[in-house]
């Protein structure tokens, strides 16, 4: 005899994301774990609608909102000013007291915005090398330019121009991952900030599949978020967009998986209320990967909150133990005893388990290797953008065989040009740092 059915709303994370891609990841992780003793039954899309175990019927309700911050939409939205201003909330916010000095004392706060200003810049030297690199590879895109060179027959200085923009900022690959990855985050966000936009849309669909759960009659609703949807998840339980008369919703579980939640809360943390769930019996299950740089223990978060940190083991290294999660024995033993009231775990081969920590041992050698091999080729870039105009003032006296000259001349024009570079980063920062200020400072008056 079935159990009254219970519900599960899966909100996705960052990225192109299809509609029902999610829920057929984590059906993979479900069929592994009962084989065949699984059902699932499909919508008229053909996805998956609700699945049963152990006679326990749990519907499934996908928060889909990928196409609300698509790629073609986010085009261009990304740019380096973002994280520019970003790295400089921390020090505002704990100066304005949006930090609670008990949990994040003067020292972290400072000791954070004095490493990660610095690795801004770092982080666009790889950009560089990356696009570089991207570029090398891009054969179509190498021939669709050299054609276009072809046709339009640029004298010498001209084409030179249009091979460095070629190289250093028209479109590649990497500015598409930008697009259609990276730029979720700070578009989410600074909606939230805003009070209006995309982030909201987002939200109300979110609400919008919980009261479409109630009203299917599941009286248990569970919450799985994963990435920038954990995000997603607690400005919803949190009751952010929500219409007039609505109830903040209130599910039994939330499980998040790869959660970015600590660092939001550390740069935008006016956005992150510690509210108290209207469930007293309210559980909350947060599963990090101690290779995955975007998540970790949400240990503040638990000191409101029922809430308790799982640690995965294996699985993957630095490129892919942000998304191992729906094979991972630890996740699924935990979601399947809640879900169908009795732990399922997949058998993992000793075969499997070598392949994952050889692939794990690659991404965690090649992961800093390609990074830094990144940053030196920007950093190439940066000093041709030194040396070059000063080799070419200097190029007549060469020319005319004054060779001293010539080099004095070179030597103070680089030395001018670096100057000139250095001068312009820093008061590219201090504008920045202003922007910030005025960011925090709004907040807090919003806060009063």
């Amino acid at each position: 005899m079935l159990n009254a059915p219970r519900a599960l709303l899966i909100v996705h994370g960052i990225g192109e994301q299809r509609r029902g891609e999610t829920t057929a990841k984590l059906l993979v992780g479900l069929k592994a774990a009962y084989g065949n003793a699984i059902q699932v039954e499909h919508d008229g899309e053909g996805i998956a609608a609700s699945v049963t175990a152990n006679g326990q019927t749990v519907r499934l309700y996908e928060v889909y909102w990928a196409e609300i911050l698509s790629a073609e939409k986010s085009r261009g939205t990304f740019t380096w000013r973002t994280p520019n201003t970003v790295v400089w909330h921390p020090m505002w916010c704990r100066r304005l007291g949006l930090l609670p000095s008990l949990e994040y004392s003067g020292v972290l706060v400072w000791w954070r915005v004095l490493t990660l200003v610095p690795l801004v810049p770092a982080g666009y030297l790889a950009y560089l090398g990356t696009r570089f690199i991207s570029t090398l590879f891009d054969k179509s895109r190498q021939e669709a330019f050299e054609k276009r060179m072809q046709k339009e027959n640029l004298p010498f200085i001209e084409r030179s121009i249009a091979y460095a923009n070629f190289t250093s900022t028209d479109g590649t690959g990497v500015d598409e991952v930008l697009d259609s990855v990276v730029a979720d985050v700070p578009n989410y966000m600074q909606s939230i900030v805003a009070g209006e936009g995309p982030a909201f849309e987002i939200l109300k669909r979110f609400h919008a599949e919980m009261e479409r759960a109630r009203r299917d009659g599941c009286d248990v609703v569970h919450v799985l978020a994963h990435s920038l949807g954990t995000v997603v998840a607690f400005h919803a339980l949190s009751g952010l967009g929500l219409a007039a008369g609505q109830t903040r919703p209130s599910p039994s579980r939330l499980f998040t998986i790869g959660s970015p939640l600590e660092k939001i809360r550390f740069f935008w943390p006016w956005t992150v209320r510690m509210e108290a769930p209207l469930d007293p019996d309210f559980q909350w299950v947060n599963f990090h990967h101690r290779a995955d740089r975007v998540s970790g223990s949400l240990t503040r978060f638990a000191r409101n909150f029922k809430l308790h940190n799982v640690r995965l083991k294996g699985g993957g290294g630095l490129l892919r133990s942000h998304v191992v999660y729906e094979r991972s024995p630890e996740f699924l033993s935990v979601l399947t005893a809640t879900l169908f009231d009795a732990p399922a775990t997949p058998q993992v081969g000793r075969l499997q388990r070598v392949k994952d920590r050889v692939l794990a041992l690659g991404e965690n050698l090649l992961g800093p290797v390609a990074l830094i091999l990144a940053i030196v080729i920007g950093l190439s870039f940066v000093a041709m953008i030194v040396l070059l105009p000063a080799y070419l003032v200097a190029w007549p006296f060469r020319l005319a065989g004054a060779e001293a000259v010539g080099l004095r001349v070179q030597t103070g024009m680089a030395l001018f040009t670096l100057f000139g570079f250095t001068a312009a980063m820093l008061s590219h920062a201090w504008t920045r740092c202003k922007d910030a200020r005025q960011v925090c400072e709004r907040a807090c008056d919003r806060s009063r």
